[in-house]
């Protein structure tokens, strides 16, 4: 696991070799305990982008159950990063609409936003955001995330089937117009090739699963790229 800055850049030449396009980047505490730190992110994106200046990099907002929503709008308020990721579920946690609005036009402002969605609950909660004006996004970019919430945390690649159902029932204006799929377990890379055969997006790692096809775990998260390129080549 990644753990320093020197981690993270070495993870990302490594995975940027392999074919991966993106880096999604989570800074860490010594005990390898999730940080938010503007700071510490605004020193990691200077320096990724001096060693790895054709990687897109995405700031993760995530609570992890240490952040509460008020400590993760603030870290995202004294962040200058050109990409993040937020979890609709943790950052709508006791805020009222008012709030919110502010916050989004703030952010929206300055930065591409990457909403995760757990299951097709969030995905109504971010239409609804969306409907009301709250979120002054006119392109929506969601991440449907397979796996974290069910027992053992094991994901399988029809579990992506009620996100895209539900898609289905909104009108064109209101899709979203980048997706894209992480997946939790040992089958992380067969929901991945599902996901691409969709036309979507896919996000592979550690965060994920360690797992390779053959069940072995793998080595470091640029394995895990090669895996999946190989599964997509296949």
């Amino acid at each position: 696991m990644p753990v320093t800055d020197v981690d993270l850049v070495e993870t990302a030449r490594a995975c940027h070799a392999a074919g991966a396009s993106a880096l999604h980047a989570h800074i860490r505490n010594t005990d390898q305990s999730h940080l938010l730190d503007a700071a510490r992110y605004h020193r990691l994106l200077h320096t990724l982008a001096e060693s790895v200046p054709d990687l897109s990099v995405q700031v993760t907002s995530e609570a992890a159950n240490v952040y509460a929503s008020d400590q993760q709008i603030e870290m995202l308020d004294a962040l200058d990063a050109p990409w993040i990721s937020l979890a609709v579920r943790e950052i709508t946690r006791n805020q009222s609409s008012e709030a919110l609005r502010h916050f989004f036009k703030r952010l929206s402002a300055r930065a591409r936003i990457q909403f995760i969605l757990y299951d097709t609950s969030d995905f109504e909660t971010l239409i609804a955001l969306h409907t009301d004006g709250i979120i002054p996004i006119r392109a929506l970019e969601v991440l449907y995330v397979l796996g974290r919430y069910r027992d053992g945390q094991q994901s399988e690649p029809s579990d992506i089937e009620p996100f895209l159902s539900f898609r289905e029932t909104l009108p064109a204006t209101l899709r979203p117009t980048r997706e894209m799929v992480c997946a939790f377990g040992v089958r992380q890379i067969d929901c991945l090739v599902q996901a691409a055969q969709e036309g979507l997006d896919t996000r592979i790692g550690f965060e994920n699963g360690i797992w390779l096809p053959d069940g072995s775990v793998a080595p470091d998260n640029a394995a895990l790229v090669r895996a999946l390129v190989a599964a997509l080549n296949g």
